[in-house]
């Protein structure tokens, strides 16, 4: 892979404000789905789904989600080789992107606009439908536009750099989404219903994530910076295959699962922590979620000068084992909270600078260790296979986070009474169930060779080094 033109800083900025609509919509489905369809009775909100077990512990919602992560697991290895087959006049991956956004953005907005009467099957119906359709949208867009950035970023410690940038993006626009508390405040004090409330926050979130994944897809004209890129030829089996042959993709991927599933327990259990086991009111919460994106976004630098200097895994594995005992701490969170009466904003705000640190690596550094590994397996092999390895790792992901909803769900639920679907031990539970798979994460990322993939990038820039960016 060449390019025949070097890509300006403003153009790759640009292409990630996709990221900004990306914790927007992340944050809408991944801190709120829960919340607002299996609510508890604090949040006023009114029980829109059927609340029957499926076998007696599967929630409807579980089964919405689980169900629905599989199917969008299972379209991004196509997705994937569909890109990087294209040979469309406007390149390999931004027709995806183009196509793609207005959908991502309408199916995340009608998922919270069921229609039906409370406890209607048929709004059962209607969330599964716009929950699947909004994760074939978010495949079609993102697995395309991640395959791009090792092509239009060659050098690893630049591509670190653009990733913090695409990471304070991101943490940016939930760390406006962990506000949605307040401006669902500001709603219910105008007079509407909870509700309606939460409904004009997340069209408000629609509209401006929309206006950032179109800024994304125009940023530039993918031709004119990548004219010269080997597109394979083997049948969509047979790349899937090749992937897996790669034993560092493997051993990471499995580690990075591990640290996804972790975080989805946290974070769609989040709100249920910050209001219902620290007992914080619901408006108060963004402040707790606010000092956790702060101190992220300060530990940026430090991140970003120890992973240039020395490795990127030395610092995963110290946030694995750090996330897997404040995870185990939330299992005593109101054990806690009654040591500190009349101080449980302080104590959640601590909380939140507690995980700063290690949310910070692994919201940036994966992104940028996986795209070291394709990187090192194109060099290697003279393919580029950035879609297929993308959505590889992508699909693993995915059916474990669809695993993950199920538990969580199912998990909160513990000793629920007739008509409840959260328990207090149910929030509880949920820590220990992320603090095992932190620590699976952390096992996996010391097995991790990184000292292999990067000698590869390096022999690589040192036969040419006219190739940088």
């Amino acid at each position: 892979m060449q390019n025949s033109n070097i890509l300006p800083r403003g153009k790759i900025i640009q292409y990630f404000l996709a990221d900004i609509a990306k914790g927007l919509f992340n944050g809408m489905i991944g801190n709120y789905l829960l919340y607002f369809y299996q609510p508890s009775e604090a949040s006023g909100l009114p029980n829109l789904l059927p609340s029957n077990k499926i076998l007696g512990f599967i929630t409807i919602m579980a089964l919405i989600t689980g169900v629905s992560k599989v199917v969008d697991a299972v379209t991004d290895p196509l997705v994937a080789d569909w890109s990087d087959k294209c040979t469309s006049k406007w390149g390999r991956r931004m027709p995806f992107l183009r196509a793609s956004a207005i959908p991502y953005a309408v199916c995340v907005l009608l998922i919270f606009f069921a229609p039906f009467a409370a406890g209607s099957v048929l709004n059962a119906v209607w969330v599964g439908f716009f929950i699947v359709m909004y994760y074939v949208a978010y495949t079609l867009y993102f697995i395309p536009q991640r395959a791009l950035i090792p092509e239009i970023i060659p050098d690893p410690k630049m591509r670190v750099g653009y990733y913090a940038i695409s990471t304070v993006f991101f943490m940016g626009s939930s760390a406006v989404m962990y506000a949605a508390t307040l401006f669902v405040n500001l709603f219910k004090n105008a007079g509407f219903s909870p509700l309606w409330s939460w409904r004009l926050v997340f069209l408000i979130f629609a509209v401006v994530g929309l206006i950032c994944l179109l800024a994304s897809a125009f940023a530039f004209n993918e031709k004119k910076y990548l004219q010269h890129t080997s597109i394979p030829s083997d049948p969509f089996i047979q790349s899937f295959k090749s992937v897996f042959k790669n034993k560092n993709f493997v051993i990471f991927t499995i580690g990075d699962l591990a640290s996804y599933i972790s975080m989805a327990f946290f974070q769609t259990t989040m709100i249920y922590y910050i209001v219902d086991l620290i007992r914080i009111p619901e408006s108060q919460a963004f402040f707790v979620m606010l000092a956790a994106i702060v101190t992220a976004i300060a530990c940026f630098p430090l991140i970003l000068h120890i992973s240039r200097k020395y490795n990127k895994r030395i610092l995963l594995i110290i946030a694995s084992f750090l996330f897997t005992a404040l995870f185990f701490l939330i299992y005593f969170g109101d054990s806690i909270v009654s040591l500190m009466p009349g101080r449980e904003l302080l104590l959640g705000i601590l909380m939140g600078i507690a995980v700063a640190y290690p949310f910070a690596a692994i919201n940036v550094l994966p992104q940028a260790v996986v795209s070291d590994i394709i990187q090192a397996d194109s060099l290697q092999n003279g393919v580029n296979r950035e879609g297929i390895f993308s959505a590889s790792k992508s699909f693993i992901e995915k059916i474990g986070y669809a695993i993950a909803m199920v538990i969580v769900s199912s998990v909160l639920a513990i000793g629920a009474a007739p008509g409840e679907t959260v328990t207090l031990q149910g929030i509880k539970l949920t820590g220990l169930f992320a603090s095992g798979f932190s620590l699976v994460s952390a096992i996996f990322f010391v097995i991790y060779d990184d000292k292999k993939v990067m000698s590869i990038i390096k022999k690589y820039r040192q036969e040419q080094p006219g190739d940088k960016n």
